[in-house]
């Protein structure tokens, strides 16, 4: 009987251990970090150029973009068709070939079904101003 009460308890405390250990190995990012990653790998995927983030309300928020939808333009590779047509870095799309980016219609997808060597237009609001950038999917 005292066998077992000590195989318990050396169980439970090295359970214990082991939790403590990873929550110091291995920390949660907080929301706010991930706020300032895009959260998707896009530029390898489309060859247009750019990365971006998903504007939520939340991101909108926080980088006080005043739109709740839409894509917020993190990385501009120069020479390549965004960098090219003259996407910037803080631009937020906010429609690809005349359908709004929403949560329930990422850009990604839009990205990935539109074939090569064609024009795409971006409706783009830089500031408070809005404009439409033509640029061409290429093939690299």
């Amino acid at each position: 009987m005292i066998k077992s009460r000590v195989a318990i308890t050396v169980t439970v405390s090295v359970v214990l251990a082991v939790l403590a250990l990873s929550f110091l190995f291995f920390p949660r990012q907080s929301e706010d970090n991930l706020l300032l990653k895009p959260t998707e790998d896009n530029t390898a995927a489309t060859n247009l150029g750019f990365t971006y983030l998903p504007v939520t309300p939340r991101v909108s928020a926080y980088y006080n973009l005043g739109v709740n939808s839409g894509a917020l333009v993190t990385e501009v590779i120069p020479k390549s068709p965004a960098g090219i047509a003259g996407v910037e870095v803080g631009d937020v799309i906010l429609s690809f070939n005349g359908d709004g980016i929403e949560e329930g219609a990422p850009l990604l997808g839009m990205m990935m079904s539109c074939p090569t060597n064609h024009s795409i237009d971006l409706e783009i609001r830089r500031g408070g101003n809005m404009s439409m950038v033509e640029l061409m999917h290429i093939e690299r």
